[in-house]
């Protein structure tokens, strides 16, 4: 008997996580995503000898769900505790007792940790969607196609739904409004290479809170590179929203200008990442939503909280509705 199908749009933490559960449940998924790599905002990047984690910086696990999965990397040492609490410039941020956990050798590792023996297409941008006799095919901008008995999309909200319009798919209009109310902001990651140690304090994370910077992180001292001085700056949403479409060298000059108090060295060389939708605004707590009249899921960090978290178990609530 044939393998039912589920084609995953998205091979970020909540594509890869209801991947997982699918297969190990007897399903088939089949990941598309349009980056060079998986995990999505969980992102790490090389350049001139330096490593940066430039999305998502860290992890909390506060669900017992979630807190079995980080122990499961933990045990495959993919996955270390990095600090607790909010290190800030003036120590005013209440403490807790929830330790931050990163990837062993950056963000990335994780995802690829969990994108073993699945089945992923990457580089493939998808440009329309049919669903016909109960079965759905993605066309992608390359000319290639994927089909599955069950479509999930776990994309940001916004370009599902361009997708699905594009698409000549239709919502329900109280759906549609729903999920159209459903925002993001978005962020600059500036990946800094300094000739020399940065002031950062140990353990080379600082919530700066700034109107235009507003976190900064070491590499180096978080243990995922090689050089010293491998620094993170991420803008405020609002500076984003300001900024997002000037030059990215002007953005990235400005964000190292505001972080200069703390790097304490000069810039040897920089690079800049845009992120359209770094972070839900008004997340809901509903796990994952199913329309089961077309084989239509969604999930994302969105429908459960706007961390790494949530977006784990909005994976895995997809995954569940689609196996019982």
């Amino acid at each position: 008997m044939k393998m039912k199908q589920i084609l995953i749009l998205g091979a970020g933490m909540s594509g890869l996580c209801a991947a997982r559960q699918l297969k190990s449940a007897g399903f088939e998924p089949i990941l598309v995503d349009k980056g060079r790599g998986v995990g999505g905002r969980m992102a790490t990047r090389r350049f001139e000898g330096g490593t940066f984690d430039h999305g998502a910086q860290f992890f909390t696990a506060r669900s017992e769900e979630f807190r079995a999965l980080v122990e499961e990397w933990r045990e495959s040492n993919i996955a270390v505790e990095w600090f607790a609490g909010y290190p800030s410039p003036q120590n005013d941020k209440p403490s807790d007792a929830h330790p931050r956990f990163r990837g062993e050798s950056g963000m990335t590792g994780i995802a690829k940790w969990l994108a073993r023996d699945l089945t992923v297409h990457l580089g493939e941008e998808i440009e329309r969607l049919s669903f016909q006799n109960g079965r759905w095919t993605a066309f992608s901008r390359s000319g290639n196609s994927f089909e599955g008995d069950e479509l999930l999309l776990t994309a940001p909200v916004p370009q599902s739904l361009t997708l699905l319009r594009n698409s000549g798919i239709e919502l329900r209009e109280s759906l549609q409004n729903t999920l159209g109310s459903l925002s993001y902001e978005p962020c600059f990651a500036v990946m800094a290479n300094l000739d020399g140690p940065s002031q950062i304090p140990p353990p080379g994370a600082l919530y700066v809170n700034g109107e235009t910077v507003w976190w900064l992180a070491d590499n180096f001292q978080k243990g995922i590179s090689p050089r010293e001085g491998s620094v993170t700056v991420h803008s405020s949403g609002a500076w984003a929203t300001a900024h997002y479409e000037e030059p990215q060298n002007e953005v990235g000059a400005a964000l190292l200008e505001a972080a200069a108090p703390f790097l304490g060295a000069p810039v040897e060389s920089f690079e800049v990442r845009r992120w359209r939708y770094s972070k839900p605004e008004n997340p809901v707590e509903m796990g994952s939503f199913r329309l089961r009249s077309i084989n239509l899921s969604f999930a994302g960090d969105i429908f459960q909280g706007a961390k790494i978290e949530g977006a784990a178990l909005s994976g895995l609530a997809a995954a569940r509705k689609l196996i019982s």
